[in-house]
């Protein structure tokens, strides 16, 4: 009988097994896959965000804030690559520059640090390679880069040492409340307390104990991998002014 069982080694669950490796706790994270971080986590933008972006006095945006300062630390903690690079939202019209205003605005609400609003001179004098046709952008230098798969990994490394199991190519089929016994192919895991961390996975789960109360609709998005060599390309992590889409 666990205290703890996880459902999920993406980032989520590793950072659940890391807490709970810190007290006198018996937990085990179970995934179905051979690795952790073989999920989303493995395939997200690695951008630590600023906090500029989530609605004032939201859950989100109160988050984002520690989250930002947190993850820095952590890394450091468990020396895991990380770069503050800062982050540059780029208007290409003067309706786009008025958007700018707005995400400072509720930037400067949500306890962001250290925005500007750069002009077009000060913008391609940072970064040259952008098109001629931007006009101005919105500098948010608290944004960091980091290796998501290597902070999950260092996350569940670090819970292992503390006494946390991990049973990978483990996949959860169902859930009976009493107790929780998890039924999965690698057999029965009784806990006293379940945590979703199974990502676009999570409303199935869920559903495995309790009535449907939400749904997942996962998007895939594309990413170009680029060569090594087009690394200095940018010194920022770059994004386009966001509209209605």
């Amino acid at each position: 009988m666990y205290d703890v069982a996880i459902i999920g080694a993406g980032i989520t669950g590793c950072a659940i097994a890391y807490e709970l490796g810190k007290y006198n706790v018996k937990a085990v994270i179970v995934e179905k896959e051979n690795d952790v971080s073989v999920g989303t986590t493995k395939a997200n933008s690695a951008i630590i965000h600023g906090g500029y972006d989530p609605k004032p006095g939201t859950k989100m945006a109160e988050y984002n804030i520690k989250g930002n300062v947190y993850t820095k630390e952590l890394c450091e903690k468990l020396d895991v690559p990380y770069k503050q690079i800062g982050a540059l939202v780029v208007a290409f019209s003067e309706e786009e520059k008025k958007t700018l205003e707005e995400l400072k605005q509720r930037g400067i609400t949500n306890g962001v640090p250290d925005m500007e609003i750069w002009d077009k001179e000060k913008l391609l004098k940072e970064e040259p390679n952008l098109s001629d046709k931007a006009v101005a952008a919105l500098s948010s230098p608290n944004v960091g880069i980091v290796s998501p798969w290597e902070l999950a990994l260092a996350l569940a490394e670090t819970a292992v040492l503390n006494g946390v199991e991990v049973k990978l190519n483990t996949e959860v089929s169902g859930i009976e409340k009493e107790k929780y016994k998890i039924e999965t192919n690698n057999g029965v895991i009784e806990a006293k307390y379940i945590c979703n961390a199974a990502g676009v996975f999570a409303d199935k789960v869920n559903e495995m104990c309790n009535e449907k109360t939400f749904e997942i609709t996962p998007n895939k998005g594309e990413y170009y991998l680029m060569d090594k060599s087009q690394g200095n390309l940018v010194n920022h992590v770059i994004f386009q002014c966001p509209n209605e889409k």
